[in-house]
């Protein structure tokens, strides 16, 4: 009997083609017009209040775009005037929106008017308080755009034609003196062109004026007074960022009472302009007791000995840094200011040093890196007792990648990191350790033994009845 030609490739493909058809997307969504579209809307925005303000918004814009402003105005009082409690889950729609506000400011108010602009920005920054007063940001999204509307204030105020320097620096100010909560942080440094060389310069003198009428700190830990000049140094700093004057900064930290905080970040600024042995010698600033910052200002001061042709410091920079820390980064652009003769007797003598290194755990993960699996393996067998089981993000991973050519060494490590979690019975970890268990396992037919090596029956055997107790860890084990 003849058999019907099977039609299951033609139902597949009218499935696959409804199933593009009905997907929502913006080409499927064309498709049903506006008319159908428009309808659509409408009923969702009888049921949903942010849909209904995100439309209305959007015919603003397209219609009224000389009522934009105030209608995001009046949206940002309405926020502002609500005194209920946010909880997380209604935080990041909130951002979004406000987010929205502020993107429609910048791209449509101010393109009319900014004026407008300037004052629906200002009121959503000046929302902060009252939002921060309500809610938990932990997230962060909150502060995000606060932070993103302030620096968008900066460049607006810089946008207005006419606008009178000695207004900026009162607003600024304004909103500098009322922020308890980081919303303005990056305020000064947007208003470069609002300010102008006029604006900069009274300023300054308002702000060294403050400083001058702060009190001296009187003691170690006089936090009230510390705060304030730090705050006053604080936008001393900004504002010659904002101005691009290195000498400006520098004057504002020999101000203060904590120079050697500082001596990385006026380095960088010297070496940005050009002026690498002035940096230098900023650098040449830190000392033993003040030197909390050196390995940050490591990179900076070989940038400087580069920069004045002082390749021999630069070299021997780099190898002390590598000695101190196993920075394979350093030891590369190290050894890449070799010669390849040189560059032979220096990597044995590089290996040498991470062998030897005290710290064992992370010698290990930096020979892997070389990467010398051979020489990592060695350290393991050698040295297993000096290795810290509880250092899981060193041993696992070294534990995985020796297994395949060095099964012995990886066993001990995965062992190493069962009993860590064992012998202090921490139950939390039970799962990984049943884990590393069965690497032990998997590992077991691979291993040699040599030196007395405990067979993994021994080594079970010894676990076994140390741990007996420990029943929650045993029934991972068992499933």
């Amino acid at each position: 009997m003849a058999r019907t030609p099977s039609t299951k490739p033609a139902t597949r493909k009218s499935a696959s083609s409804a199933k593009v058809g009905t997907t929502v997307t913006k080409d499927n969504l064309k498709a049903l017009g506006v008319d159908r579209l428009a309808d659509l809307l409408v009923e969702l925005s009888e049921q949903d209040a942010v849909l209904t303000r995100k439309l209305r918004m959007a015919l603003t814009a397209t219609h009224a775009k000389d009522r934009l402003g105030k209608e995001i105005e009046k949206r940002l009082r309405t926020i502002q005037r609500s005194r209920g409690f946010l909880p997380w889950d209604r935080i990041k729609p909130l951002a979004t929106e406000l987010d929205a506000l502020r993107q429609s400011i910048l791209d449509d108010v101010a393109t009319t008017d900014v004026g407008q602009a300037i004052s629906a920005m200002r009121l959503l920054v000046e929302l902060a308080p009252s939002v921060y007063e309500r809610s938990d940001d932990s997230s962060g999204y909150l502060s995000d755009v606060f932070r993103e509307a302030t620096s968008d204030l900066g460049s607006l105020w810089g946008r207005q034609a006419g606008r009178d320097p000695a207004v900026t620096v009162r607003d600024l100010l304004t909103l500098l003196d009322n922020d308890g909560y980081g919303t303005c942080d990056h305020l000064i440094a947007s208003c470069g062109e609002a300010l102008g060389a006029a604006g900069a310069a009274i300023l300054r003198s308002t702000l060294l004026a403050r400083l001058h009428d702060l009190p001296a700190s009187k003691a170690k830990g006089d936090y009230r007074t510390d705060i304030g000049r730090m705050q006053t140094l604080g936008h001393l700093k900004d504002l010659a960022d904002a101005m691009d004057d290195v000498d400006a900064y520098i004057e504002a930290v020999n101000l203060s009472e904590r120079q050697s905080a500082s001596i990385g970040d006026v380095a960088r600024r010297l070496l940005d302009k050009g002026r690498a042995q002035e940096a230098l010698e900023w650098l040449d600033r830190e000392t033993d007791e003040t030197s909390r910052f050196r390995w940050e200002n490591d990179d900076l001061r070989i940038e400087a000995c580069e920069a004045v042709e002082d390749r021999n410091q630069a070299q021997s920079l780099r190898w002390k840094v590598f000695q101190e820390r196993l920075s394979l980064p350093h030891w590369r652009a190290y050894q890449r200011h070799l010669s390849d003769y040189d560059a032979i007797d220096a990597e044995e003598l590089a290996l040498n040093h991470i062998r030897n290194f005290p710290v064992r755990g992370v010698a290990l993960s930096t020979l892997l890196e070389w990467p010398a699996l051979n020489a990592a393996a060695r350290l393991v067998r050698e040295h297993t007792t000096e290795l810290d089981g509880r250092d899981y993000g060193t041993l696992r991973p070294a534990a995985d990648r020796l297994s395949e050519s060095y099964p012995n060494e990886a066993t001990l490590l995965y062992r190493l990191l069962v009993e860590a979690v064992l012998d202090k019975a921490l139950s939390r970890y039970y799962p990984y350790a049943a884990k590393d268990l069965a690497s032990c396992r998997l590992l077991a037919p691979m291993l040699t033994a040599p030196n007395g090596m405990e067979t993994h029956e021994a080594f079970m055997i010894r676990l076994k009845a140390q741990h007996k107790r420990k029943l929650g860890f045993w029934t991972l084990v068992g499933e």
